[in-house]
C-alpha cells in the first residue's frame, strides 16, 4: 500500500464515508449470506445454535461497543434528521479535524433504515442436526449506524 501511495499520491484523493456499509458489504460480504452467518457463529464464535436470541445478542453487543467508542473517543453520536443532507451536517466536525491535522471517526449518525435481517426458525422435519435451525434473509426496518471518518488522504483537493 506505501508503495502504491508513492507511486500514485499526486492522483489520488481520498475520503471514507458510511464505515457499516462499506466494510460489510465490501470486506465482509460473506456476512450478508445466511450460510456465511451460521458458519461466522458456529466455527469462529463458537456457538452451536444460531437462532433469534444469539443474533439479538450480537446486535445489542454491537451497539453498545458503537455507543462505548463514541463516549471513549468523544465523538458525536446523533440520529439522521430527515431531509438534511448527511455531509453538509457534520462538515463543521470535518472542519475541524482537517485543522487538527488529525484523521478517523468524526461523527457517527444512527437512523432507521430498510435493510436485510435474518429471521431464525425450526425445520419442519427433523434433521440429523439437533441444533439446525433455518436462517433466512429478509427486509425489515432496523437502527442503522452510519461513522462518518476522515482518512488520511493523499493528493490534492
Amino acid at each position: 500500500m506505501e508503495l502504491f501511495a508513492k507511486l500514485f499520491s499526486s492522483l489520488l484523493v481520498f475520503v471514507y464515508h458510511c464505515f457499516d456499509r462499506i466494510v460489510i458489504h465490501g470486506y465482509l460480504s460473506g456476512l450478508s449470506r445466511p450460510e456465511q452467518v451460521v458458519y461466522f457463529f458456529r466455527n469462529v464464535i463458537g456457538v452451536p445454535v444460531v437462532d433469534k436470541e444469539v443474533l439479538s445478542k450480537r446486535t445489542g453487543e454491537y451497539r453498545s461497543w458503537v455507543e462505548a467508542f463514541a463516549r471513549n473517543h468523544h465523538t458525536p453520536m446523533e440520529w439522521a434528521q430527515k431531509g438534511v443532507r448527511k455531509e453538509d451536517y457534520v462538515r463543521p466536525w470535518l472542519r475541524r479535524m482537517e485543522q487538527a491535522g488529525k484523521f478517523g471517526v468524526y461523527f457517527i449518525f444512527q437512523s432507521m433504515e430498510q435493510g436485510p435481517t435474518f429471521r431464525c426458525s425450526m425445520p419442519k422435519f427433523p434433521t440429523q442436526d439437533p441444533n439446525h435451525r433455518i436462517l433466512g434473509a429478509q427486509r425489515t426496518a432496523s437502527c442503522t449506524t452510519i461513522s462518518t471518518c476522515g482518512m488520511k488522504r493523499w493528493g490534492r483537493w
